[in-house]
């Protein structure tokens, strides 16, 4: 297995910091040294120029008098024509590279002769006299380059000692700079799943880490209330398992404490058998649940039309309903992309729950509409009401709460649900990324679903 090499943040920051130095003291050392040698250059130019432009021209009887005008000059000269040396004021010699370059075309003013000889190193220029003869100029610039040579080595020392400098330099301030980082961490390290009320403070660090540190205390708020609620569903689903396990355990107790008829066994198993549908009811919808939060439950999305799928409903349950001389009334339509199955138990939660909690002889009211926001979104709402007993408002805020009941006394006294319906709809509904919430006033309680739709 090939390990990633994983350089530090400090390192890193350091090398870069180094890096940077040296490459704004290099191309400043660069930029210095070609502006000294094309001031130099520039320099022995104008000095050559000079010279020549003493000359009066005019006043030649033929150009070898170049020669004797300057014969008292340090320059050195060359007198051409046709490009053949025809007179110099000194031995030294015009190479015959430079006499081919000349021959090729003259020079201009940013061009230059230079060749060594005899310990010297010659800078030169040239400048037509008629069409054709050519004086060539030249000087020594020899202590030009020993100048250029010191200017190098210090600027060599100079560039070495900035690298050991700012080194020292970026270690210091990155190790100052990260130090936020290491007593954010130190907070971090703090806190463990005994201690997650603790929150990181935020008033002493860098703008940039109290953004970081307060997106933690987010998280952390989300991870303690998540702590919280596995708490309360482990106490609560143990709970709800405790109860029909401790009846069946006492029932089986009471049949092998004596002789028994077949029918009292019987019954015994009838009894325990209920209370093991409840107990897998329980689990069923526990697991559903978790599903359906989790994006796990199998979904076969389609347009289906509610007032048809409604009406269907409607029929399932108005055999219960009768019972209680309550009569369901739908008004409304519209289309909704969802799971057929998944809806269907969403309605039938709410409206087993509206007919159980509803008056005797009353009317439960399912209400379909749209709240159109544009050509491709809009809001599916559905509104179930019943009429009957207020539910508490301290109560409501906890209604969708897995296990919640209003009234703990009548658990399992209508039904064999634990207090999960509603969770199971809201999980529905979440999973749609819709709204579920709930009114209660004046002995009317609304249940209204609300799912945003986007159409491509």
């Amino acid at each position: 297995m090939i390990q990633k090499h994983t350089q530090s943040m400090k390192t890193h920051l350091i090398l870069m910091f180094v890096g940077t130095t040296i490459f704004i003291y290099f191309s400043l050392t660069l930029v210095l040294q070609h502006l000294i040698e094309r001031h130099f250059f520039e320099q022995d130019y104008q000095h050559i120029s000079e010279k020549f432009q003493s000359i009066n021209l005019r006043t030649l009887q033929k150009p070898e008098d170049i020669l004797e005008i300057l014969s008292h000059n340090s320059a050195y000269l060359w007198l051409l024509r046709e490009s053949s040396i025809i007179g110099q004021n000194s031995e030294i010699p015009l190479p015959a590279e430079q006499l081919a370059a000349l021959s090729h075309s003259p020079n201009t003013q940013d061009d230059a002769l230079e060749w060594q000889t005899n310990g010297m190193t010659l800078r030169a220029f040239d400048f037509p006299i008629d069409d054709q003869h050519l004086l060539v100029i030249g000087i020594n610039i020899r202590h030009h380059l020993i100048f250029l040579d010191n200017l190098n080595r210090v600027l060599l020392s100079s560039t070495l000692l900035a690298i050991l400098i700012s080194s020292l330099y970026g270690f210091f301030i990155v190790r100052s700079g990260l130090k936020p980082i290491k007593v954010l961490g130190s907070h971090i390290r703090e806190i463990t799943p005994d201690s997650l009320s603790k929150r990181i403070p935020s008033e002493n660090l860098p703008i940039e880490l109290q953004e970081l540190s307060e997106i933690q205390n987010k998280m952390l708020d989300r991870i303690e209330q998540g702590f919280h609620r596995l708490g309360e569903f482990s106490s609560d689903i143990a709970h709800e398992l405790r109860t029909p396990l401790s009846n069946m355990n006492t029932q089986i107790q009471v049949m092998l404490s004596a002789q028994r008829s077949k029918e009292e066994y019987q019954d015994a198993l009838e009894s325990n058998l209920e209370e093991l549908n409840r107990i897998i009811k329980t689990m069923n919808d526990v697991l559903y649940i978790a599903r359906a939060e989790n994006s796990l439950a199998r979904r076969n999305d389609q347009t289906i039309q509610l007032a048809e799928e409604l009406h269907r409903i409607i029929e399932f349950f108005s055999i219960i309903a009768e019972e209680k001389d309550i009569t369901i009334v739908q008004s409304g339509d519209a289309s909704l992309w969802i799971d057929k199955v998944m809806f269907e138990r969403a309605i039938n939660n709410l409206l087993s729950n509206a007919i159980r909690h509803a008056d005797n002889d009353s009317t439960i009211k399912i209400d379909v509409d749209q709240t159109t926001y544009s050509a491709n979104t809009n809001t599916v709402n559905i509104r179930i009401t019943n009429q009957g007993e207020t539910i508490p408002s301290d109560s409501l805020p906890y209604l969708f709460d897995r296990f919640y009941r209003v009234d703990k006394s009548r658990q399992h006294k209508n039904s064999i649900g634990a207090g999960l319906g509603l969770s199971i709809t809201q999980s529905i509904v979440h999973a749609y990324q819709g709204q579920i919430d709930v009114t209660s006033e004046n002995g009317t309680t609304t249940f209204a679903l609300h799912f945003n739709q986007h159409h491509s």
